[in-house]
């Protein structure tokens, strides 16, 4: 118990007795009457006392307890007002007016990345809050494809930790001086650590999979290292060690700083969760673990949750859909959505972070102030990502809500149940992410959905979930060809022998591809758009027709010229595809690879692709072609993929941090309990304080709120004893 304090506190301070908590806990809390009173007056004890400076206690947490001997009081107004006169009934009717109010603030950004005035405007954390540590370096020379690398001191950060086995490791393969925590338009993989052995202030790690290959670069001794970023194997290591305690789990009487009461330190990043619902092209689970025993599957049932999984059960106000690289709209079902990227705040904090949910107030143009609450201010940021729809050629990305290049993105749109209407009107409620990229038709590209009221984005891009995943081997994204239907190129139009590979429009060809680099830089995951195509109408002119794969302007991070380091490079494209005569989803153990260094070797420049390479060839799927095409095997292309039985080896799903920033306004929805006490004229006017002398001056101090049965629900206290007189009016409230 305090006194309130009169410089600070509201006029009323109010609180729930106990009587009215263990009310609410049954549903059972109403109000009926209410009391005013002046038991903490004394009228008589100091003659000439200025009433108005009589201390008056807070509201009591134990008022009117009745759960039995001991802890049972009944707190109640001590000296109630009469309603008439100076006797009788003390008890009057308030006037509810309950109203609800919006309040906002800013969460400000959180994540791996602090501002900066650099490459993207971002820089790496590199303390020991975020780091395990960021004091190793790797010689890029040494490169060779292998799977054990040497890490050599180069000190960044006072950190205090070495790398472990199951640590994650970031390497910005870089080359030279090395910056700490400085971004570049670089390569950025990540990588596990399965072994580990210390040899003087280095370090041996063995890696989940195979590194880069650089040998034969000439490197020089100055400029061949490449950042190395050592983070913890699991949240709790490092991320939730500091985790908040409750006040009543404290020695609050043994404090030597304010952190020693109660720590409020929150965690300051954002969590991962990649969940696979089909194993990506190339992946024969007779040999290797397939999506059902990938990392995160426990977080399928929010896939399902939020319609990315099948579309009986739901209606939805808008849709899944990205651009291909000739800015064709491609919509992708619940059933085609192969895996998301889900990040949440799954931290220990007692803290409410987040509040209740995220702001998306619309922006108005009308009022173009900078109010906090401003969907404008969600933003999601990539720093290491290489987003193949940019308008630059700088590493990077931020996403939006309501991007500042438009300012009028910001319509909510509803996922909603077809099997209990009770959830519906209007649903579960969420807004797209889009980027800032506006196209030459006025397109910008959406990528995810942010959930306010869940305090979780999801990415639905199925190409920046692969930049996302450790295990992809990129942080680069690969655009969508178009894919169309082409007429046999015949030199004799006599010769009806040559046919084209589609015949029917009951057969569907599905196309992707894959970069490969068999003796330069790496190997990664194709790309993950899956494009499909059906085959010609049936008819007595309809001819048979091949597939025809074009990519438009959007390799914007492809590199003919790796000794610069910078994007990534290929010497080979391969296009994957399938031929199916069904309406099912392609078997990952049946795609095809089809490589075109006959139509490509013309442009490459010391043998690595060109984008203008790219962009001006046309790669005809062509019977002959698929007929003597290999089976794509994922393998080939990314080692390390753990066997059936493998454990303790990285695999997809296997993330858990979000290698981002996310800052965004935070709302909350205040239920105001409102009662008026209006005391009239004649009414109220004699209280039973023993102490008080009728026809003087009376004080009020308190207010209590009575349910039918007159427990005492809500007891309010004055700041400072209040003269009654003529007609008064005061509000108790309290919010929820």
């Amino acid at each position: 118990m305090s006194y309130i304090i009169k410089s600070t506190s509201g006029l009323i301070n109010t609180r729930l007795t106990d009587v009215g908590r263990r009310r609410l806990s049954q549903g059972n809390f109403n109000i009926s009457y209410f009391q005013i009173g002046d038991s903490e007056v004394s009228y008589t004890a100091v003659p000439g006392f200025n009433l108005v400076n009589n201390n008056i206690l807070m509201p009591s947490f134990n008022a009117q307890n009745d759960t039995g001997t001991p802890e049972s009081n009944k707190e109640n107004v001590k000296y109630p007002f009469y309603l008439n006169g100076g006797n009788g009934n003390t008890y009057g009717i308030p006037y509810m007016n309950s109203a609800v109010e919006s309040v906002y603030n800013s969460a400000g950004s959180k994540g791996f990345f602090s501002a900066s005035t650099g490459t993207n405007g971002w820089d790496i954390q590199v303390t020991s809050a975020y780091t395990i540590t960021s004091n190793y370096v790797l010689d890029m020379s040494t490169c060779t494809g292998q799977t054990t690398v040497r890490v050599t001191l180069n000190f960044c950060s006072t950190t205090t930790g070495t790398p472990q086995i199951n640590d994650y490791v970031v390497i910005n393969f870089s080359a030279g001086t090395p910056s700490c925590g400085k971004i570049e338009t670089t390569p950025f993989l990540t990588y596990k650590i399965q072994n580990v052995i210390q040899v003087g202030p280095s370090w041996d790690l063995t890696l989940d999979r195979s590194v880069p290959n650089y040998s034969g670069l000439g490197l020089s001794t100055n400029s061949r290292f490449a950042k190395v970023y050592v983070y913890p194997s699991g949240m709790t290591q490092l991320y939730d060690t500091i985790t908040p305690l409750p006040f009543w789990q404290t020695d609050t009487l043994n404090f030597e700083s304010p952190c020693d009461v109660i720590n409020r330190e929150n965690t300051l990043i954002w969590n991962m969760n990649i969940p696979w619902t089909e194993s990506p092209a190339g992946l024969f689970n007779n040999v290797y673990k397939d999506f059902t025993k990938y990392g995160s599957e426990g977080y399928v049932g929010t896939k399902e949750l939020l319609g990315y999984n099948e579309s009986s059960g739901q209606t939805d106000t808008g849709e899944v859909y990205y651009y291909n690289s000739f800015d064709e709209k491609i919509v992708v079902s619940p059933e085609e959505q192969k895996t998301i990227a889900i990040i949440h705040y799954t931290n220990q904090d007692i803290d409410n972070v987040y509040g209740e949910k995220f702001a998306a107030v619309p922006f108005d143009p009308q009022n173009p102030t900078t109010s906090t609450g401003l969907a404008t201010h969600f933003k999601l940021s990539l720093p290491t990502l290489m987003w193949h729809k940019t308008t630059g050629t700088t590493i990077g990305a931020d996403f939006y809500i309501d991007p500042p290049s438009v300012n009028n993105l910001c319509v909510p749109y509803y996922i909603e149940s077809s099997v209990n209407i009770d959830m519906n009107d209007p649903g579960i409620r969420y807004f797209y992410l889009y980027d800032n990229n506006i196209d030459s038709n006025g397109n910008l590209n959406r990528v995810g959905k942010v959930f306010p009221d869940q305090q979780m984005v999801v990415i639905d891009d199925e190409e920046i979930v692969a930049s996302m995943s450790y295990k992809s081997n990129r942080n680069w994204t690969l655009p969508a060809p178009k894919i169309s239907l082409v007429t046999p190129n015949l030199c004799n139009p006599n010769n009806q022998s040559q046919q084209g590979i589609m015949t029917s429009s009951n057969e569907k060809m599905w196309v992707t591809y894959v970069f490969k680099n068999p003796s330069a830089f790496t190997n990664s995951l194709h790309c993950n758009y899956y494009s499909v195509i059906s085959g010609p109408d049936t008819g007595c002119t309809t001819t048979s027709q091949n597939v025809a794969v074009r990519f438009g302007d959007e390799f914007k991070f492809l590199n003919s010229n790796i000794s610069q380091f910078t994007g990534f490079s290929a010497n080979k494209l391969l296009v994957l595809c399938q031929f199916r005569t069904d309406n099912l989803r392609p078997n990952p153990t049946q795609w095809r690879e089809i490589p075109f260094d006959s139509v490509l070797s013309s442009t490459t420049i010391n043998g690595l692709l060109t984008a203008s390479g790219l962009t001006n060839s046309v790669f005809e799927i062509t019977p002959s072609l698929y007929n003597s095409a290999s089976i794509y095997n994922l393998s080939n292309y990314i080692s390390g993929l753990p066997t059936n039985g493998q454990n303790d080896i990285l695999n997809f799903g296997d993330e858990y941090f979000f290698y981002g920033n996310i800052e965004t306004d935070i709302e909350a929805t205040i239920y105001e309990m409102k009662y008026n006490i209006i005391l009239n004229n004649n009414q109220f006017t004699n209280t039973s304080n023993p102490t008080w002398a009728s026809g003087t001056t009376s004080y009020i101090t308190e207010i209590g709120l009575y349910n039918q049965q007159k427990e005492l629900m809500i007891i309010s206290k004055l700041q400072s004893p209040e003269i009654r007189q003529g007609i008064q009016q005061f509000v108790v409230k309290l919010d929820f």
